[in-house]
């Protein structure tokens, strides 16, 4: 074999263990020839464990006769998807894409399974969330396509027209509607698929009994060829305005109906209306609420005179900020608790006076769980701090202040490395090794300048630092007090075992981008690592720079 010949299956053999997704050869008989780490980590077994543990084990084949048709090539390749319980009791969907291949060796060519394994389960997972939401949704929604028929209708649909699924989407759609809607239907749907969005159609449907429902549509422009569409039975309030239009009942039965709060005001300021949703959301009764002045029942004191200046402008102009505009305030209940809610505010002109009316909702849950949500996805799980994405988002914006920072002050990513981790791994177990990981990050977050410093994890045991505004020497001095958090902070954690940190600074230089930052900090570590590890190397005016732990005064 030649020297290339060799580096190239040299290179093969890395990229075979070091990727990310689960790989394996298998032998004719059965026996593995090699896997890899991730196939190990994603079965939960480790390498020695897994002659117990056969290709069909994992698999299970409805046929029989899978493996001996990839064998004798009849069947050049196969996926199989299936859920696979860890030794520790865990359970991770995994999908199988499995492939026959000649191996060449001293006796000829001799046809091997080539094994590569992905776990789905997080899109499975997000596939079953899509399936609940979609089908909890209380307003039709529907997916349909060119050729005039649903191709997936919600459970919604059943409820409100009796039709079932089945029934819903063997026929075409036009055939439900009502035979006066019908033209005015199929011009909708052409303009849709012209491009024009459609948002507040009407048309009836057929109801199973042979009633019609009246139903509002809203549907964005199509989506490779299909139109994704909600609509809303609206038979209750089509009749009811069409029976009692103009009229006041009318209008209190859609306001105090309605699932917003709403409040009517008159240009003096004064509150003339108020629905059952404004008691549930403000805590005043209609009788408590009805002649006070609004901006002093339910405003934030630091948001009356905007308030009474914002009418009185109105007045003047015609014109104001929140006028027919949907905005996001602070409002207080009775209980003098603030409650974030999306407020619209309309302003009726009769005679010679203006009359308002607010629609409001509370969305303190909805910002709540959307602040949630934001920290789950930028934080890492393990030790809260911020993850890779959130990371290299405060890094992109460092760097774009750095531009601007003062010229004794830079820039400073210190990329770190935990010395001995792997060997807690072993020797302890994943859990050991999580507690260690945990106070290693807290041991970073308290070297942190709050609102102005970043700690954040990689991945595995690789963390960094990015510290804004800061002189050389205070970077090295926090690159030090690292080594201490990672060889003192984590003896209580270390089992006796020997732990450290390996530290690399790289300073921010001018047109640098974030990853090209990350990726000299990154280099600098490993210098550190190859002087001894437990060290800190810097690379500055085409020097390196290697600090040894300073010790510390008992």
């Amino acid at each position: 074999m030649t020297q290339s010949h060799a580096f190239t299956r040299d290179l093969f053999g890395i990229a075979f263990q070091y990727a990310g997704t689960g790989k394996a050869l298998v032998s004719p008989d059965g026996n593995w020839l090699e896997v890899n780490d991730a196939f190990c980590h994603l079965l939960g077994h480790s390498r020695e464990e897994l002659p117990g543990l056969t290709l069909q084990d994992i698999t299970r084949p409805e046929d029989p006769a899978l493996f001996d048709r990839l064998r004798n090539g009849e069947l050049p390749s196969c996926q199989i998807e299936r859920r696979h319980t860890r030794k520790d009791g865990s359970t991770v969907s995994l999908l199988l894409s499995i492939a026959t291949a000649g191996i060449a060796d001293a006796r000829g060519e001799t046809r091997c399974l080539i094994v590569e394994m992905l776990d789905v389960s997080q899109l499975r997972q997000r596939e079953s969330d899509h399936d609940l939401f979609f089908h909890l949704s209380p307003d039709l929604i529907a997916i349909s396509n060119e050729d005039g028929y649903f191709v997936e209708v919600c459970h919604a649909w059943t409820t409100t027209l009796g039709w079932s699924k089945e029934e819903l989407t063997s026929r075409p759609f036009i055939e439900f509607v009502h035979p006066e809607d019908r033209e005015l239907t199929l011009a909708e749907s052409r303009a849709l698929y012209s491009g024009l969005p459609t948002k507040g159609f009407r048309n009836r449907y057929l109801h199973r009994d042979g009633s019609y429902r009246w139903l509002e549509w809203s549907m964005p422009t199509l989506a490779g060829g299909r139109s994704f569409s909600i609509a809303r039975d609206i038979t209750h309030e089509y009749h009811a305005a069409q029976l009692q239009q103009l009229q006041e009942e009318k209008i209190r039965i859609l306001i105090d109906n309605g699932s917003d709060a709403f409040i009517g005001m008159n240009q003096a300021g004064f509150i003339t209306e108020w629905n059952r949703q404004a008691e549930n959301i403000l805590g005043w009764s209609a009788a408590e609420a009805l002649g006070k002045p609004m901006a002093e029942l339910i405003a934030p004191e630091r948001y009356r005179s905007r308030h009474t200046e914002g009418i009185a402008a109105f007045l003047r102009t015609g014109q104001a900020n929140m006028v027919n505009k949907r905005v996001e305030l602070p409002v207080q209940t009775k209980a003098g608790k603030e409650v974030l809610v999306e407020m619209t505010v309309g302003a009726i002109k009769h005679a010679d006076q203006y009359y308002f009316a607010t629609f409001m909702r509370d969305i303190s849950h909805r910002k709540a769980m959307e602040q949630q949500l934001h920290y789950q996805a930028t934080r890492d799980f393990l030790t809260g701090l911020p993850n890779r994405y959130e990371f290299m988002a405060r890094l992109e914006r460092a760097i774009r202040r750095d531009t601007r920072a003062r010229k004794d002050h830079v820039a400073a990513l210190l990329f770190i490395d935990l010395d001995g981790f792997k060997q807690i791994n072993d020797a302890l177990g994943h859990d050991a090794g999580d507690t260690v990981l945990k106070t290693f990050g807290a041991n970073l977050s308290r070297l942190m300048r709050n609102e102005i410093d970043t700690a954040a994890r990689l991945a595995g045991d690789e963390f960094v630092i990015l510290l804004e505004e800061v002189t050389l020497d205070r970077a090295k001095q926090v690159a030090q007090e690292v080594l201490t958090a990672g060889s003192e902070g984590l003896k209580p954690v270390s089992g006796g075992y020997g732990l450290g940190a390996t530290v690399g600074i790289a300073v921010h230089q001018r047109e640098e981008g974030a990853v090209e930052l990350l990726s000299r900090a990154d280099a600098a570590m490993y210098v550190a690592k190859q002087a001894g590890k437990n060290r800190v190397a810097l690379h500055l005016n085409n020097e390196w720079t290697i600090l040894s732990p300073t010790r510390r005064e008992h």
